[in-house]
């Protein structure tokens, strides 16, 4: 029986030790309060109970950043901000660790965050960091000077150059680190380097975690980023929460609805050129019940869906459109051509199934959703106009 005993003294023990913890980090002391820390062991798990723990006392559900003594805490991405150095360390994705990033001469730095966006930049502006939390972990790195980007991997992190992006694998976390413009990289047992020319951009991009599947699809999309042939990924989340990037300048987005059946999209772009718009739909962004089915008009024209991914990145002087089948009764990934630009409206819609009539767009109902946040569509836009408005002095430089 003396093993029992034992077992209990040593959970009492670790009990006690994780509740200190998070009240030092919370205090600003303790392993969390900012400190240079190697991308290892433990840390981005801690960061996620302890980030649930904090945004569940602020009553924060959804999409969106917490702060807290250097240390942002996302649904989906936690990492802590060096505020003399700019770096950013202990970077994990729902309590996986992935890297360190550090940027050579990137001094003088402020950080903003806004909903679902923190924004990291020198003090002229002329390198910006996005950090989104999305359930694909994007990162946005924009540099209008040569500069040279590291990202240290955590122990369990693995990287391998496949194409022309860096492929990093974790348990069950696969992302891409790529380049936009002229960025040459390498890599080695621990660390992944770009350097990146002027009017270039780095970026990171995990294939969703609330979609564990459709890996190749993810790994298509993160080749045509590096393409220039995605414009804008959006991703929708609980309580009426989104995120948007934006690939490609000139491109601007708005959520003019966000109901129970229905979200209409505006996009538009100052590029006329087609482009591929990532939409992810979570489980409270839409309300489909067991008889119902998704539809998307583009332009108030219905369009058929496809299932393969691959007729959407092909492209063709039409709009074309890819839906995934619904994953747990829960989750929908989207992906829409528009082949050529000015204003364009888009509608996914829940429609009632027709019975007897096959389709590929049928779906076996998702939770109740909830409507959408007043003021998160001035949020977005004013979101989208920062990136717009940085990518647009890229071009003219």
């Amino acid at each position: 029986m003396r093993w029992k005993y034992l077992v209990l003294i040593l959970i009492s023990a670790f009990l006690m030790f994780s509740i200190a913890d998070q009240v030092l980090a919370g205090m600003g002391g303790g392993p969390m309060g900012g400190q240079q820390m190697g991308p290892g062991h433990g840390k981005a798990l801690d960061m996620m109970e302890q980030g649930k723990s904090l945004r569940a006392g602020q009553g924060m559900h959804g999409l969106g950043f917490m702060h807290s003594a250097g240390n942002a805490y996302g649904q989906y991405v936690t990492f802590t901000i060096d505020n003399q150095t700019g770096n950013i360390l202990n970077y994990g994705i729902e309590g996986n660790p992935l890297f360190n990033i550090s940027i050579a001469n990137f001094n003088n730095i402020s950080t903003a965050t806004l909903g679902s966006i923190t924004r990291i930049s020198n003090a002229d502006g002329s390198i910006v960091i996005q950090i989104h939390d999305n359930p694909a972990a994007v990162i946005n790195l924009l540099t209008n000077k040569s500069t040279s980007v590291t990202f240290t991997l955590a122990d369990s992190v693995n990287a391998a150059k496949e194409d022309n992006f860096i492929r990093i694998e974790s348990g069950s976390i696969v992302g891409y680190i790529l380049g936009m413009g002229t960025v040459t990289s390498s890599v080695s047992a621990t660390q992944v380097k770009m350097d990146a020319s002027p009017n270039s951009a780095v970026v990171f991009r995990a294939a969703p975690v609330n979609m564990p599947m459709f890996g190749q699809m993810h790994k298509r999309l993160s080749q045509e980023i590096a393409r220039n042939r995605v414009g804008m990924e959006v991703a929708f989340g609980r309580n009426g929460t989104y995120d948007f990037i934006n690939y490609t300048a000139g491109m601007h987005l708005k959520v003019q609805t966000m109901d129970r059946d229905r979200i209409r999209l505006l996009v538009n772009a100052t590029n006329l050129t087609g482009r591929i718009i990532a939409i992810n739909l979570d489980n409270s962004s839409l309300a489909i019940g067991p008889s119902d089915r998704l539809r998307i008009r583009y332009d108030e024209q219905l369009i058929q869906c496809m299932d393969d991914p691959n007729v959407v990145f092909n492209g063709t002087d039409t709009p074309l459109c890819w839906l995934s089948p619904i994953q747990d009764r829960a989750r929908v990934q989207l992906m829409i051509y528009a082949p050529k630009f000015s204003e364009h409206a888009i509608d996914i819609l829940v429609e009632p199934e027709v019975t007897g009539t096959p389709t590929a767009n049928a779906t076996t109902g998702v939770p109740a959703g909830t409507p959408g946040a007043p003021g998160f569509g001035l949020m977005i836009s004013l979101a989208g106009l920062l990136t717009w408005a940085f990518l647009a002095m890229r071009r003219k430089k």
